[in-house]
Formats: structure tokens, sequence, C-alpha cells
């Protein structure tokens, strides 16, 4: 089961624009990496973000290989689960750097060595930034019009619509908070190989 989940937010310079959210895959399988970037495809995004742990029982060059291969262009970070040497060819791959598309300004943060100051260095506004982890929300300026992040899973296990289980100090679990930061639930598990009352999805935003 692969869901999607969809968001609208306020962005005037990509007003029309769609983007699509999506990580925490941990790829156990080939099936389930060409099962996700079908649903990427089906969404004839804009822009695809990818906010890392990529892969358990796949290897890393076939998954940078499909996930290259959606139909928009892809900017990448790592996340807790990613081993640097396995994605150091990758294209916009985007830890503690920025790129500019579309007129605005996409910038990344490497989860071990998260540094604001750096990835946004010479930066033009509007930003966005990407971050594997949202607990890093109280850290950046008020500047970067949109944060978009993952790695709790939305807690891959909720009760009464809130995570029983988290990783951020925050009880982050996903959705959108203070209307700036965008949390996707993620398209697989870690540890546990379970989700309850909260499906795997990919995120969409819709920019207005």
């Amino acid at each position: 089961m692969l869901t999607t989940k969809t968001y609208r937010t306020e962005f005037k310079e990509l007003a029309g624009k769609k983007a699509v959210l999506a990580g925490d895959f941990h790829f156990k399988s080939k099936h389930r990496v060409r099962q996700v970037v079908d649903k990427i495809n089906a969404q004839n995004a804009d822009l695809v973000f990818y906010i890392g742990d990529y892969t358990e029982k796949v290897l890393a060059d076939y998954v940078i290989e499909q996930l290259l291969s959606v139909n928009a262009p892809a900017c990448f970070v790592l996340g807790n689960h990613d081993m640097p040497e396995d994605y150091k060819s990758l294209p916009n791959l985007l830890n503690n750097r920025h790129i500019e598309k579309y007129g605005i300004t996409i910038a990344g943060v490497d989860y071990y060595n998260p540094d604001i100051e750096k990835a946004l260095s010479n930066a033009k506004d509007p930003v966005i930034l990407l971050s594997h982890d949202p607990d890093i929300l109280p850290k950046v300026p008020e500047r970067v019009r949109l944060i978009l992040s993952g790695h709790t899973h939305g807690g891959q296990v909720t009760l009464f619509g809130r995570p029983f289980i988290t990783p951020s100090k925050y009880r982050f679990g996903k959705g959108i908070i203070n209307n700036r930061l965008v949390i996707t639930g993620g398209t697989g598990t870690s540890i546990i190989p379970a989700r309850l009352f909260n499906p795997p999805e990919i995120t969409v935003i819709e920019f207005k």
C-alpha cells in the first residue's frame, strides 16, 4: 500500500507548480523501488525532493538510478541511515549547499553535520531548505520560506492521530508545522517492519 498526501501552501514564486516530497524509503526490494518511482511519476510534478534514508537491502547504485529517472528535476539530502560514500557522485546532493531553480533557492543540510550558514551562503531569496531531521526547525532563520523534512516516519504507529514513538524531541509526526515545516510520513519502515493507522506515503505540495 502506498498513498499520497497533498498539502497546499502559499509560495507565490512557485504558484501553479507542484512538488513531490519523498523519503525514509528503507528499500528492501527492487519491486518497491519501481512502485515508488511510478507513484512519483504519476503526480506529474515540477520538482521532486528526496530527504534521505534510501535503502537497506537494494544496492544504492540501483536506487539512485531509479530515483533519478523520475520525470522532474530531483534534489537530494542524506539521512541517518545513508553512507555518504555511496552517494558522493549523486547530482544535486545538497549537503550544506544550495542550487537555484525556477528563480528560487533550494538548499540542503547534512544530517550529521548540518551547517545552515554554509548551505545558505550567498543564497538568494526565497529559499526552500531540505533537512532529513525536522528538529532543525528552531535553528532555521526566518528568511527560509519552507523547510521540507522526514525522519519520523509519521511515527510508523499512531494512536488517535498522534505518533506513538517518534525520534523527534519535539514529538513531531508528519504534516505541516507552524505553516513553515512540511514533514512527510515516508514510504518505508525502520526497526519494526510495521505501520499502524499510518500508511506509507509520498507527499505532494501544491504551491499557490
